[in-house]
């Protein structure tokens, strides 16, 4: 299977670049990134490809053409300033979407399944006053409404998923499963897993909330150990 991810340099793309890798589904990765990924990601298998970008409101056609044949888009594009920067966060979303579901690069006949990393407590509504982080989490919204209408509309060739993970600890986290599960945290490996399950197999949930990701995330890395033993 043949994905593209952004956002590998960020403390979630980047652990969901290290799973693609390791994952036996996953044979081909196309990586965006506006800057070059460090050393640290092993690739046995010469799955990776990066291609650096700075703007993701286009796309030419060499880099379209790289992109034939994939199958899923795990979106994880990160931002310094969510207040400022719309066009990162709801442009670009929308235009990778619109091209990577275009037949010649997913494939005649066939469906771009697109996997949004969005956030909790996000909010659709912008006449709605809110007491904490108001701009922010209208354009996770605002985002969110977009791809979701643009499905309406091409039904035959995409496919959206929106993840809303709460706060997200390292790897190695000292926080303990009760504490994560009370204090609205998910561990970003159980996220990663998550995120690429929903790539290779959609869900029957369009829109997965924290809990939903954490606990269907760590039940599918206790899994994987286990047939790995």
């Amino acid at each position: 299977m043949k994905i593209i991810l952004t956002g590998p340099t960020g403390h979630i793309g980047s652990n969901v670049l290290k799973a693609a890798l390791l994952h036996p589904a996953i044979t081909s990765i196309i990586a965006f990134s506006r800057r070059a990924l460090p050393t640290s990601f092993p690739d046995p298998k010469n799955k990776l490809q990066v291609i650096i970008q700075s703007d993701f409101t286009s796309f030419s056609p060499e880099t379209l053409e790289a992109c034939a044949g994939v199958e899923a888009c795990v979106w994880g594009m990160g931002v310094a300033n969510m207040e400022t920067d719309r066009r990162v966060i709801v442009d670009s979303a929308v235009a990778a979407a619109k091209a990577f579901m275009d037949p010649k690069v997913v494939g005649k006949g066939k469906k771009l399944t697109f996997v949004l990393l969005s956030g909790m407590f996000v909010e659709k509504d912008r006449t709605k006053k809110l007491w904490f982080l108001d701009e922010g989490r209208k354009i996770r919204g605002e985002t969110e409404l977009a791809l979701m209408e643009m499905q309406k509309e091409h039904p035959d060739t995409l496919a959206v998923y929106i993840a809303r993970p709460g706060g997200v600890t390292a790897p190695n986290s000292f926080f303990p499963t009760l504490l994560e599960s009370l204090a609205r945290f998910i561990n970003v490996d159980d996220l990663a897993a998550k995120m690429l399950d929903i790539a290779i197999n959609g869900h029957d949930t369009q829109t997965l909330e924290q809990d939903v990701l954490r606990n269907e995330g760590r039940r599918l890395r206790k899994q994987a150990l286990m047939e790995k033993n």
